[in-house]
């Protein structure tokens, strides 16, 4: 290994763990052979070499389990390409329940595995009792086999990956720190090391638990913080079989692992702290960290019950290592959102060896074409907000998100750690009517409310939850009276000046042409045609347009926007979030509550749909526009932050005469579904196109500017090709869908949920749903013909399909 660093690389990659050799190999695969990797000292040092090297293909999302899947179909010819063995043993794996609830969970688990064609198959206690000798079936309520499971060596699957980098051309340089990313207008122009200073057009940050404070040099934020994560590793035991599967027991936090004639016992912690809070040691290298018994001995205990030869056997190793775990579960894997040229791959939550050659590969997709080439949108750096960076926020959610690895996952849990960081106007206003908050980008808001004497607490369940009827009784409101939801957490972008129609129209796929006091509901496209968000443009004057995000896109949007300004543009952007709060005001009385607080026409000759203008409700101006995401007649009011609580009381004064009640985001999710509106991040992202999914009338191809993407997006649609989004409730009222379960037509996989909620209106379970065409269809109105089932922890239940929403699919309620 040569010791001086090269002048220049088209990329280089900071750190030497199992992603930046995964990046590495991955971009000399595809081509980019002049790649440097630079580790500060020894490769897998930091967190890698000590990583259990459990390998499970099916893991709680789509993008992971994709991720994992690749992960064990790249050993073989990584193997035979390099001649270094990984240590891959497919064992296969069994999981056990003690409690209902937890096999409810993986009986939805083994739905989901049909997605991807991972066997995966329910057991009882004689299989689990001869797949697994050793366990202690007291308590055991099941388990679930999933035979394509097992266990690899970090060290060596790392080793083959930088072998078959190197193999290809890749630069490797240990001993070598990164003293600087250097960057000049935005954009990277290479790095800084102990060694001499490199050129490059792009810079890889794979720096594992250094890369947070290595962003930060430059203003990068990577959500990430370093937890103490422990194992133990038994003394030999005689007659320990090798082919012993890999055993979890989520109820007890804990796995065993079959290693070398000993066991592996890992713990899925309870109690949890943070490592480096005030930066990882210089130094640190293939260290471990202090034991502290009280942290792991309440599972170690469940640990000794569960497989009871360990009472009997002897500790060679109790091993505590720093790990990097993410505010929110999820890795961040893209570009930087301010840089260009900057990537991320970091913060995997201990998943690094499962997933990191897919999201090696990924990323490296993404730096060779220029975009990435899968859903990345759930880790894409641009989802957060900047205090979601910062170490306090980390030092608590981080922890939260580790002790929740083994936790039930309930639908709709909140996190109980960094709350309340950012209220509305309206939240005390809404606390004091028991409202039950959930939580979004740092925004307290409004899940249900709980009637008056009931305690606004959640209990949650894999049925009908407690507050199940609390959103049945909001939705009723919504369409039979009115039901209000503060909407101040919505992203509002300030968009103005002499040229901002003229941008708008570049930017947006609709026409925005219109006159001040009109409105429009627009998407966003990339240049491949893929949607970026959708929004509404609201135009205030001839200079000046609000754009109005979903709360998760407000800085993407924002970014997206910025970013495409012209130079000599008249265009200025601005974030007015929270200059202006918001209520939506919903319902076939909505008209007539408003118009009784108003002296200004709201009937639909004077104010009709996509209009807006400002009125007088009490003393406070507010800017009021037709819209609404329930589907009903429906008002969305605008007010500054002062007047809010005005605002609140004059409507509710009302509250007995109209049937007023206060809608939570649970019942508001239930009412779009039902008209089939759409959720981005959810029912979409920048893969699917509108023609899958029904918005083309949102596309206006023949408007004097183009809008970006417009050529891409008319080719996909004259190749009309899937997945399509349909609409699809249970023909059963009892079951509950959450989200994810498999959709089959005539018992073949179609697709599968990713919209769910439980109608009032069409009492059942309801649902939005990507489905790509059945074999010998000609379009995507076959999809509608077909027996149609949905997979509800192995029960098929059937379905009704449609290409439109259930409720009003002619709008009329909504155009009154």
């Amino acid at each position: 290994m040569a010791n001086q660093v090269p002048d220049r690389a088209q990329v280089v990659i900071i750190g030497g763990g199992v992603h930046g050799c995964s990046v590495a190999y991955h971009l000399a695969k595809q081509g980019w052979t002049d790649v440097v990797l630079l580790e500060r000292k020894q490769l897998t040092c930091g967190t890698t070499w000590h990583a259990a090297g459990l390998v499970g293909r099916l893991r709680g999302d789509t993008l992971s389990t994709e991720f994992a899947s690749y992960g064990t179909e790249i050993i073989e010819e990584l193997e035979a390409e390099t001649g270094q063995t990984t240590g891959f043993r497919q064992t296969g794996s069994v999981t056990v329940a003690r409690f209902p609830d937890r096999m409810r969970q993986l009986r939805r688990q083994i739905d989901f595995a049909r997605l991807f064609d991972i066997e995966a198959r329910e057991i009882g206690h004689d299989e689990i009792k001869e797949r697994y000798p050793l366990v202690n079936l007291d308590g055991v309520a099941g388990g679930v086999w999933i035979p394509s499971n097992g266990s690899i060596n970090p060290v060596d699957l790392t080793t083959a990956l930088i072998k078959g980098a190197r193999g290809r051309g890749v630069q490797v340089f240990e001993d070598t720190k990164v003293e600087e990313v250097v960057v000049e207008n935005g954009r990277v122009t290479g790095v800084r090391t102990d060694k001499g200073h490199i050129q490059a057009d792009v810079v890889v940050n794979t720096a594992g638990m250094w890369a947070r404070e290595l962003g930060r040099q430059n203003g990068v934020e990577i959500p990430l913080h370093a937890c103490a994560h422990y194992y133990l590793v038994t003394e030999a035991i005689p007659d320990l079989p090798k082919d012993l599967p890999v055993l979890r027991s989520y109820d007890d936090a804990t796995y065993f692992k079959e290693d070398a004639g000993k066991l592996l016992v890992g713990f899925g912690h309870r109690i949890v702290v943070p490592y480096g809070e005030d930066g990882i040691p210089e130094d640190f290298s293939f260290d471990s960290l202090p034991f502290v018994e009280e942290h792991v001995m309440d599972v170690m205990e469940e640990a000794l019950e569960r497989v009871p030869v360990l009472q009997e056997t002897g500790i060679r190793t109790f091993f505590n290592g720093p790990e990097s775990f993410t505010h929110d579960g999820r890795a961040t894997i893209g570009e930087a959102p301010d840089i260009k040229g900057y990537f991320i791959l970091a913060g995997v939550n201990s998943t690094g060896i499962q997933c990191g050659a897919g999201a090696g590969r990924a990323l490296a997709e993404w730096i060779v074409n220029g975009k990435p080439m899968r859903d990345l949108s759930g880790v894409d750096p641009a989802r957060l907000e900047s205090f979601q960076a910062g170490d306090a926020y980390l030092q608590q959610r981080a922890p939260e998100t580790l002790a929740l690895s083994y936790a039930l996952h309930y639908p709709h849990h909140q996190r109980h750690t960094a709350r309340g960081i950012r209220k509305t106007p309206f939240h005390h206003l809404l606390k004091d009517r028991g409202a039950y908050f959930g939580e979004s980008m740092g925004w307290e808001r409004p899940a249900w409310y709980a009637p008056a004497g009931a305690e606004a607490k959640a209990e949650y369940s894999f049925g009908r939850a407690n507050w199940f009827e609390y959103a049945q009784a909001e939705q009723q409101a919504a369409r039979e009276a009115v039901a209000i939801i503060d909407y101040s957490p919505m992203g509002k972008t300030e968009v103005e000046g002499k040229d901002a129609e003229s941008f708008l129209q570049r930017m947006c796929t609709n026409n925005m042409a219109i006159a001040p006091g009109r409105l429009a509901y627009t998407l966003m496209l990339n240049e491949d045609g893929g949607i970026e968000t959708d929004m509404t443009v609201a135009r205030h004057a001839e200079d000046r347009f609000i754009v109005t995000s979903s709360t998760g896109r407000r800085r993407r949007d924002l970014n997206r926007l910025r970013d495409h300004i012209n130079p000599g543009e008249d265009v200025r952007i601005r974030d007015v979030t929270t200059a202006y709060a918001a209520l939506s005001v919903m319902g076939p009385k909505s008209r007539a509550l408003l118009s009784s607080l108003t002296d200004a026409d709201l009937s639909n000759e004077a104010f009709p749909f996509n209009s807006g203008k400002t009125i007088r409700i009490g003393y406070a101006e507010v800017w009021v526009q037709r819209l609404s995401y329930s589907g009903e007649l429906g008002f969305e009011l605008y007010m500054t932050p002062d007047l809010a609580e005005h605002v609140f009381d004059t409507i509710m004064a009302k509250q007995d005469e109209y049937g007023i009640r206060l809608l939570g985001t649970d019942a508001l999710n239930a009412l779009r579904i039902d008209k089939g509106y759409l959720h981005w991040g959810t029912d979409m992202a920048y893969m699917e196109a509108p023609h899958q999914l029904g918005v083309e009338f949102l596309c206006k191809t023949k408007k004097d500017i183009p809008f970006i993407g417009r050529d891409a997006y008319l080719t996909l649609k004259e190749k009309a090709q899937g997945p399509f989004l349909c609409a699809i409730k249970l023909n059963n009222a009892e079951p509950l869908l959450f989200g994810r379960e498999p959709v089959l037509r005539n018992g073949e996989v179609l697709g599968s949920i990713n919209s769910a909620a439980y109608s009032y209106i069409q009492g059942t379970a309801t649902g939005l749903c990507l489905l790509d065409l059945p074999e010998g269809a000609s379009g995507k109105a076959d999809l509608e013909d077909g027996h149609y089932q949905v997979l509800i922890e192995g029960e098929a239940v059937d379905a009704t399909v449609s290409l439109r929403g259930f409720y009003d699919p002619q709008s009329k309620k909504l155009l009154s």
